[in-house]
């Protein structure tokens, strides 16, 4: 939970829109469906009610309405066809039974909440009913399920049908209530127990009432059980799924009849339905069209069966051999000269096959409308195949608008939502994208200038010409990219030239340095001054956007939104940390920091909970607003911080840096080390011990510390190897804490973390990498470079443990952690969490602990990185968040974090939010 995650959950009364429908919400000042609702109140002499527009819902509350907090609430489904009859029927007899009800305001939130990539917990709930008791429910279920039988709309994965088929569902959750600070440092509403306990409102796409819940409504009808493997179609049996969508999943499977390995797409019926009343299944079964003309492309699936099952479709088609495009750029972004990817014959050869493979789809009248590195595949001969051709039609027809950011082209991303379909011209942007991406490994897509300034082809070649400095391939096809990614689709090469440019054998032109870059041993280094405006710039920023007599400081989005407004990971004290390290070079910093220091200490009351974590709890809180109270003077301030600091929990379920324990004792040694207080050593002590206690043994003297399964968490089961979550965080700690208070056990309690992490590792050549942990219960456990959970944060614990020990193997596990992320380089985002932020205070680190100045020189190279993407606001040049296409103050995914990487780089200093001395000091 430490990047930004979508809140895709319902908002209930006197909240606002689901994340993910604020790209249909925004601006809407007329909601055409509540003059519907209006007709309809007075067609029933529905008087004193109130009518509440809001930003995504309309509200509807009847006279001397009195919610009750939680209880039984009624959900029923939609889509852009049914809803406004749907609405009329409804409401109907929500006003005849005296209900307070919300709906989506306009068909296009009906469509977002249908959306094939909504989020399955929130999907579907097109208008909310919020009976007063469960005679009520009772009553208003039974009158909706009559009036709106027989009207098409989804099945809502979080609830259950009040009968099989109805539009009508239920669920027990939170009616009304104040948000309260969970777990996980973010502000959730929570159900009261019987005991009087709450417990969070869990938003999961399963019915999941609480054990404790008696539901008035009809029990269902037994489901028939049975046992073994799930058989669909007769013949193709389920061997685990490879995603999860609304619109259906993705599944491995065996045909029991020839006993080869299938793929199975599931559409269920009327999600992502469009006005037009076509849903899911209708693209399912123009793929399934796609790949029949495609049947003579040997480098396609085949469509094997489209067959129903309950009221599902499922399309079976053969398995592509081979890895995803975007995976083999991945594995293949080092070369035998180093840092510089595949030979460039490797890569000319294999953009010729993805040229053919696009020639000879256009040869059968399609155009793919979604040509990406994502539906490439490539095997191990370097062979590629084409996959996911749901978008595939003939040019004119006509569709709705569709494509991926940076991959589809201008004109297919602003034509009007229903229109003819682009012509070949625009896969030729496509594949443009396609090549830039097999040369840099990076994804063609910037965050917007505003006001609009620079054309994309300058910003562009800017980044081709800093990836190019290291890379021999980017230099070749430079040309080419650009030429193909022009705005202007008359301009772009056809795919004969395509083929000439690519077969052309001259020479790969010299690298170039480009302007405000330093030349380097192979390389591209960020220079001074260029960084110094980029810390000038976005400390400008910073204090412009500051909003002192706000609930925030600073807005932040999605995620960040919902978290505690003081905390280092969304909140003020990320940025106030920043400012301090700031201050003392700059008076413009300085005036800030006494704004944002006074904020900070002001907000604390608000929230009377105190999380133990250093990122989403007051620990973090405490260290920043100390630290500024010293900078500032203000002796006052600095004793309020320390009082924080003892009220912190040292003792805690959750183990983490982020959350948990190990960040609430990093915060008790640096107060220590910065006061001299005893009293501080003595309670990180206690959290080492508690930790200690904790530890989890496995054979080979291997250890973690695991998230407890029973804690009120959504980390709850998990075990990491990471920094923010896991070993490497926790590891830091000990190490720390054993070295501060001369405790030898808690030394050697840290080198078996280090071992532990090492047996983990997943080398590749001078790379080593590291996934969340076997532990992880989702699938993303892969090869990661980031802080969080991968590289960087696992080679920031074992390079401090080489530093204490001496011993050989954590120095050079640490420095193939190093090369992994220098790797990843252009395929990470500027950010500290998950981006080249964190990553390169990592390399930082490397420089100065083992006194090696290529680590430096890395480091230089992710600054211009970043330096390459940023984007100009109001004249400045700032660096954006983890999405790269946006712009927030937040430390851990925003500016803060990129700026405080910057400023150690130009000017020195320990790593942020690590205690010192240690092993920074001792060399």
């Amino acid at each position: 939970m430490t990047g930004r995650q979508a809140v895709t959950d319902e908002r209930e009364i006197g909240q606002g829109a689901p994340a993910g429908a604020a790209a249909v919400a925004t601006g809407a000042a007329e909601f055409p469906l509540a003059g519907q609702v209006r007709l309809v109140m007075e067609r029933a002499g529905a008087t004193g009610w109130e009518l509440r527009a809001e930003e995504f819902w309309t509200r509807l509350l009847p006279p001397a309405h009195r919610p009750r907090p939680q209880g039984w609430k009624l959900h029923v489904s939609a889509t852009p066809l049914s809803a406004p009859h749907v609405l009329a029927r409804a409401a109907e007899q929500l006003f005849a039974l005296d209900c307070a009800f919300k709906f989506a305001g306009t068909l296009e939130r009906v469509e977002a909440l249908v959306s094939g990539r909504y989020d399955r917990a929130g999907a579907g709930k097109f208008l909310t009913a919020y009976p007063v008791d469960d005679d009520q429910a009772l009553r208003v279920a039974e009158a909706l399920d009559r009036a709106t039988a027989g009207l098409p709309g989804q099945r809502i994965l979080s609830d259950r049908p009040y009968r099989p088929g109805s539009l009508v569902h239920y669920r027990y959750g939170v009616f009304r209530g104040r948000r309260e600070l969970g777990n996980d440092g973010s502000y959730e509403l929570r159900l009261t127990g019987p005991d009087g306990g709450s417990v969070r409102d869990e938003r999961r796409p399963a019915y999941t009432p609480p054990a404790w819940a008696t539901c008035p409504f009809p029990a269902p009808e037994a489901a028939a059980r049975t046992a073994g493997p799930v058989l669909l179609g007769g013949r193709y049996e389920v061997r685990g799924a490879i995603r999860h969508a609304n619109k259906g999943g993705v599944f491995r499977a065996v045909d029991r009849v020839t006993g080869a390995a299938v793929i199975l797409k599931q559409a269920r019926p009327h999600t992502a339905a469009r006005p037009n009343g076509e849903d899911a299944r209708d693209a399912l079964r123009r793929e399934a069209a796609v790949l029949d003309r495609l049947a003579d492309l040997d480098r396609a699936p085949r469509g094997l069966a489209l067959f129903e099952h309950g009221q599902d479709l499922f399309l079976a088609q053969s398995v592509v051999p081979g890895v995803p495009l975007r995976r083999w750029t991945a594995d293949h972004l080092t070369g035998p000269a180093g840092l510089t990817g595949p030979p460039v014959g490797r890569v000319l050869a294999l953009a010729r096959r993805i040229t053919d493979l696009l020639a000879e789809v256009h040869g059968h009248g399609l155009v793919l409308r979604d040509l990406t590195p994502n539906n490439l595949m490539v095997d191990g001969g370097d062979l590629v195949a084409l996959v996911d051709v749901e978008l595939a039609t003939a040019p004119g027809t006509y569709v709705h608008r569709a494509g991926t950011p940076g991959y589809a082209a201008p004109e297919q991303m602003a034509a009007e939502r229903w229109s003819p379909a682009p012509g070949f011209g625009a896969d030729l942007y496509s594949l443009g994208a396609v090549l830039f991406h097999l040369a840099t490994g990076a994804d063609p897509v910037f965050a917007p200038d505003d006001p609009p300034g620079r054309p994309f082809a300058v910003r562009l070649g800017e980044l081709l010409a800093v990836a190019g400095v290291r890379s021999r391939a980017v230099r070749r096809l430079a040309p080419l990219v650009l030429a193909l990614l022009d705005e202007d689709p008359a301009r772009r090469p056809g795919l004969d030239a395509v083929r000439a440019e690519l077969a052309d054998p001259r020479p790969v032109p010299p690298a170039a340095v480009p302007a405000g870059l330093t030349a380097g041993p192979a390389r591209a280094a960020i220079a001074p001054e260029r960084c110094e405006r980029l810390l000038a710039d976005g400390l400008d920023h910073l204090l412009a956007t500051m909003a002192p007599d706000a609930q925030r400081l600073w807005t932040t989005g999605g995620f960040g939104a919902t978290t505690d407004p003081v905390a280092v990971q969304h909140g003020a004290a990320g940025p106030v940390a920043l400012l301090t390290r700031l201050a003392p070079r700059s008076a413009a910093a300085l005036a800030g920091l006494r704004t944002a220091a006074d904020w900070l200490e002001r907000a604390l009351p608000a929230e009377p909970t105190v999380l133990p974590g250093l990122y989403f709890g007051r620990s973090g809180t405490a260290w920043a607003l100390y630290d500024a109270a010293r900078v500032l003077g203000d002796p006052a301030m600095a004793g309020r911080a320390l009082d924080l600091a003892r009220r912190t929990p040292l003792s805690w379920p959750n183990p983490d840096v982020c959350h948990g324990a190990a960040g609430a004792g990093l915060t008790q040694l640096h107060l220590w080390h910065a006061t001299g207080d005893p009293d501080f050593l003595v309670r990180a002590e206690q959290a080492a011990d508690g930790l200690a206690e904790r530890t989890e043994q496995h054979p080979g003297g291997r250890v973690c510390w695991p998230i407890p399964a029973d804690f009120d968490s959504a980390l709850a089961g998990l075990t990491h190897h990471g920094f923010a979550h896991g070993t490497a965080g926790i590891g830091t700690f000990l190490l720390a804490a054993g070295r501060a208070a001369d405790r030898e056990d808690l030394r050697a309690l840290a080198v078996r973390a280090g071992d532990s992490l090492l047996a983990a590792a997943d080398h590749d050549g001078d790379a080593a990498w590291w996934g969340t942990g076997e532990g992880a219960a989702s699938g993303t456990d892969s090869r990661l470079p980031n802080w969080c959970s991968g590289s960087s944060g696992v080679g920031t614990f074992l390079v401090r443990l080489w530093a204490a020990t001496g011993e050989a193997r954590f120095r050079t596990a640490a420095e193939a952690a190093g090369a992994a992320v220098v790797r990843q380089r252009w395929q990470t985002s500027p950010a500290t969490c998950h981006g080249l932020a964190g990553n390169g205070q990592f390399l930082l680190d490397l420089a100065h602990l083992l006194g090696e100045p290529r680590w430096l020189g890395h480091a230089e190279e992710l600054a211009a990185c970043i330096d390459v993407r940023h984007t100009v606001r109001d004249g400045r040049r700032l660096i954006p968040d983890e999405t790269a296409v946006d712009v927030v103050a937040d430390y851990q995914t925003g500016t803060a974090g990129a700026l405080d990487f910057l400023h150690r780089l130009q000017h020195g200093g320990p790593r942020p939010w690590l205690p010192v001395p240690g092993p920074e000091a001792a060399r």
